[in-house]
């Protein structure tokens, strides 16, 4: 639990509950760097990683917000398992939609996946791209 997820946690940090454990899930399309994220919030460093095929979830703090610990799922991104991020959004308490702002050429395909999951009504949460 000792591991700290990142050092700018930007203004919403400051808007949080003190305590407790927030499960976040990560979406977005292949490639877009949700797992590179994840790992860089964690381990505050740079990792290589390969395209997820399901889900990878880690656990830990973020920045300022100590007393505060993020469960996040961090889920593949593939047009196959799109479908699926429904059921990984239902109970959550944010949505972290990752877009890769060098690759023009899928930004419409993530704006109208965002835009997507934006009007799910299981989706009670902010989404904020990161």
């Amino acid at each position: 639990m000792g591991t700290t997820m990142g050092k700018n946690g930007g203004h919403f940090l400051d808007a949080l509950p003190s305590q407790g454990t927030l499960h976040v899930v990560m979406l977005g399309l292949d490639s877009a760097g949700k797992t590179t994220a994840l790992y860089r919030l964690k381990f505050d460093q740079y990792l290589n990683t390969v395209p997820t095929i399901g889900f990878n979830c880690e656990k830990g703090t973020a920045g300022r917000a100590k007393g505060i610990h993020f469960l996040i799922w961090d889920v593949g991104g593939q047009e196959k398992l799109r479908p699926l991020w429904r059921s990984y959004t239902r109970c959550t308490d944010g949505i972290l939609f990752v877009v890769d702002s060098v690759d023009v050429e899928r930004m419409e395909e993530a704006k109208m996946e965002l835009l997507r999951m934006a009007k799910c009504p299981d989706n009670q949460v902010s989404i904020t791209p990161y």
